[in-house]
């Protein structure tokens, strides 16, 4: 036994001594939770602002005319495991305020992950005469798809465009878990170039300093999804309904999550979307700061609605928009702590 323990003491000391010598550390210390709200942002005088317990939202960089941008903080008084484990609940997103129906798609279930979706009738019929535009998110095989039920009869068509439309997503799920971002199919506009939430999604994913300097594994496989994610993540497909814009909505989701020193980090693609905006990624996490946790949450989503005439000013309103959604989101999350200042 004593010359097992003399071994082992040996072959640490030997490593030690290789790591002092090349100059690197032995092991790599974690990482200042102030560094990480840099990386993410934040400037200083924000940073120091975190202690008084209130939300905290700034700006980010946007990577196009129609990305909207923004970034939230919170501390809270509470320990990172509590709320790592708050934050890890798959579906619906703890952070999403507003969904009314939610799921889980997996690939052996096929459409019937999608069988508790509905449509209200005046969504179902428009869908039959749907045609290039902004009212829907469809590609010119799906508005054509919906043109061939015209043919069924009136009692028949609004449960066909239900199956049909649950069918439609399926297959927008199926091609992007086989192809990734590469293989989501465009939004065909009338006057406008068609909407291609593929390239949004490649840029939002290339933009994220934190994976890329503390994740580079994550980052490449969240680059080149469907490449094998790293040992350790999680990954679900959830889906939600909610209400965008007075309208019903349902939203495909890719989400991936991490532990990260005692923390989390949650990862969230929203590859499809019915209408109103064309895709969104969120970086969401949490990381033991101070007393408690620091909680964070960044978003890119994309919108024709922002673009072309006015643009700047279509942007100021888009952003204002979206940090009332996120101080909303923040403040529940204040309220199911139970700890906020």
């Amino acid at each position: 036994m004593l010359r097992k323990l003399n071994h082992t003491v040996a072959i640490t000391w030997l490593l030690i001594v290789s790591f002092v010598m090349s100059g690197m550390p032995a092991f790599a210390a974690p990482p200042a939770v102030e560094e990480v709200l840099s990386l993410l942002g934040m400037d200083q005088g924000q940073i120091t602002e975190l202690a008084q317990g209130k939300p905290v939202t700034y700006a980010l960089a946007e990577n196009g005319a129609d990305d909207l941008a923004m970034g939230i903080a919170l501390y809270l008084p509470v320990s990172s495991a509590k709320m790592s484990k708050y934050l890890q609940q798959e579906n619906p997103d703890p952070l999403d305020v507003d969904v009314t129906t939610y799921g889980i798609l997996t690939e052996h279930s096929g459409a019937a992950s999608l069988a508790s979706v509905a449509l209200p009738t005046e969504e179902a019929e428009a869908l039959l005469d749907a045609e290039p535009g902004d009212k829907f998110n469809l590609s010119a095989v799906e508005i054509d798809s919906f043109k061939t039920l015209k043919q069924l009869s009136a009692k028949t068509t609004e449960d066909a465009i239900l199956q049909h439309y649950r069918e439609l997503l399926f297959q927008r799920f199926e091609a992007y878990r086989h192809g990734g971002t590469y293989a989501i199919a465009p939004y065909v506009r009338d006057e406008n170039p068609d909407s291609k939430p593929s390239q949004e999604l490649h840029q939002a994913a290339s933009a994220s300093v934190i994976l890329s300097r503390y994740f580079p594994a994550l980052y490449k496989a969240w680059l080149d999804y469907p490449q094998p994610l790293p040992p350790g993540t999680d990954e679900s497909f959830p889906w939600v309904e909610k209400t965008v814009e007075r309208r019903l909505a349902v939203i495909l989701r890719h989400r991936i999550s991490v532990g990260w020193n005692g923390g989390i980090l949650v990862l969230t693609r929203e590859f499809y979307a019915p209408h109103s905006y064309n895709s969104s990624q969120w970086l969401t996490g949490c990381l033991a700061y101070r007393d408690g946790t620091v909680v964070f949450k960044q978003v890119h989503s994309y919108t024709d609605q922002v673009a072309g005439t006015a643009s700047e000013i279509k942007h100021i309103i888009g952003r204002q928009l979206l940090k009332d959604k996120l101080l909303t989101s923040f403040a529940r999350l204040c309220r199911v702590s139970g700890q906020c200042f």
